[in-house]
C-alpha cells in the first residue's frame, strides 16, 4: 500500500428550515428575530443545516426552500395546529416535498418546560411559587376554534403540572374571555405568560393595551416562544423527526437521543366551569394532533438506556417525532 490517505467521505448533513409568521409590518426584523432563534438550534444540531424564513418576508420561504439540496424537515414556529399550519404554509409550499413537524404550540414538552420556566422566574423574584398566580395571554381567533383550543389545551396542560394546582386563567386578543376581562384577577405576584412565538406588535402594543384596560398588577413575561428552553425542544423533535425518517435502529447506540418531554397529565379540569374567566373552557385535545404513545422502539430504549422516551404528538399528515 502506497500509504496515500484517501478523503474521508462525508455524510451529507441533515437540512432543516425554521418557519414562523414573521411581522407584517416589519418583515425584516420578523427575519432577524427567527435566524437568532435559528442560530441557536443550530448549535444544538452539529451536522445539521438550519435555515429560516417568515411567511410575512415576501418571497423568503420560496428563496430558502430552493437552496435545499433534498428533502428538508420543516418546523413551524406557530402556536396553533390551525389555519396557518394547514392552509396557508401548504400553499406557499407549492410542490415541494418536505418533512413537516408539528408547530411548537401543541410540543409534548412544552407544559412541563414552561412550568420549570415559570418556578425559575419566581425565584428569581424571591416569590414564593405557591403564592404566584399564572395566566396566559393568547392571540385566538374570530374565523376558527383551533388557535383557543391550542392555548386551552396548553394552559390546562400547565395547571395540572402546578404543585398545588393554583388557577390558570388564560385571556385572548381576538375572543372572550377577552384579556382585559381576565387581567383583573392579577395580583401582584401574577406571571403573565403570552402563549406567542415571537416578539412583535401584539406584545409590544395589544396586550399592553388589554392589560391597562384591566389594571392588571402582576408581571408580564416574554413570549413562550422566546423562552431559554424552546430551542433545546425544537432541536429534539428535529433530531427525533430525523430517527423516523431514517428508519431509527434502538440498537444503534450513537444515534440515541434523551427526549425530556413529560409524562402524560393528570386528568383535565371540569371542561365546563360556570366562569369561562375563572377556567379555560376546551379540555379535550386540540385538533390536528395525535395522542402521545409510546413506540415498540421507544420500550427497547428504555430497557437499554434506563430512561423514557416520549414522542412528540404531531399531525396525521406529518411525521411523529419519537
Amino acid at each position: 500500500m502506497s500509504g496515500t490517505r484517501l478523503p474521508s467521505q462525508r455524510a451529507p448533513a441533515t437540512e432543516a428550515l425554521i418557519v414562523s409568521h414573521g411581522q407584517p409590518s416589519d418583515p425584516q426584523a420578523g427575519e432577524d428575530q427567527l435566524r437568532m432563534q435559528a442560530e441557536k438550534i443550530q448549535a444544538l444540531l452539529p451536522g445539521w443545516h438550519i435555515r429560516s424564513a417568515t411567511l410575512a418576508a415576501p418571497g423568503a420561504l420560496e428563496q430558502e426552500l430552493d437552496a435545499f439540496s433534498g428533502k428538508p424537515f420543516l418546523f413551524p414556529m406557530f402556536m396553533a395546529d390551525g389555519w396557518f399550519i394547514n392552509t396557508a404554509l401548504p400553499k406557499r409550499l407549492g410542490d415541494r416535498e418536505v418533512h413537516q413537524l408539528s408547530p411548537l404550540g401543541v410540543l409534548p414538552g412544552l407544559p412541563h418546560q414552561t412550568v420549570k420556566y415559570l418556578k425559575a422566574e419566581a425565584k428569581r423574584r424571591n416569590w414564593s411559587w405557591n403564592s404566584c398566580d399564572v395566566m396566559i395571554a393568547a392571540h385566538g381567533s374570530v374565523t376558527g376554534p383551533a388557535a383557543a383550543e391550542c392555548a386551552n389545551y396548553f394552559a390546562r396542560r400547565v395547571q395540572t403540572l402546578m404543585t398545588f394546582k393554583q388557577k390558570v386563567r388564560t385571556g385572548f386578543l381576538a375572543e372572550e374571555p377577552f384579556l382585559s376581562q381576565v387581567a383583573r384577577f392579577s395580583t401582584a405576584r401574577t406571571l403573565l405568560l403570552p402563549f406567542l412565538a415571537g416578539v412583535g406588535s401584539h406584545l409590544t402594543d395589544d396586550i399592553p393595551e388589554e392589560l391597562e384596560k384591566g389594571k392588571f398588577r402582576g408581571v408580564l413575561l416574554p413570549p413562550v416562544g422566546e423562552a431559554p428552553f424552546v430551542p433545546k425542544l425544537i432541536a429534539h423533535s428535529l433530531k427525533s423527526a430525523e430517527q423516523k425518517a431514517l428508519n431509527f435502529d434502538p440498537m444503534n447506540k450513537e444515534r440515541l437521543v434523551v427526549s425530556f418531554a413529560p409524562p402524560a397529565a393528570a386528568s383535565a379540569p371540569d371542561p365546563n366551569p360556570a366562569d369561562p374567566i375563572e377556567a379555560n373552557k376546551v379540555s379535550h385535545r386540540p385538533s390536528g394532533s395525535k395522542g402521545r404513545t409510546q413506540s415498540a422502539a421507544a420500550k427497547l430504549l428504555k430497557l437499554l438506556q434506563g430512561f423514557r422516551s416520549f414522542p412528540s404528538g404531531t399531525h396525521s399528515n406529518r411525521l411523529k417525532a419519537s
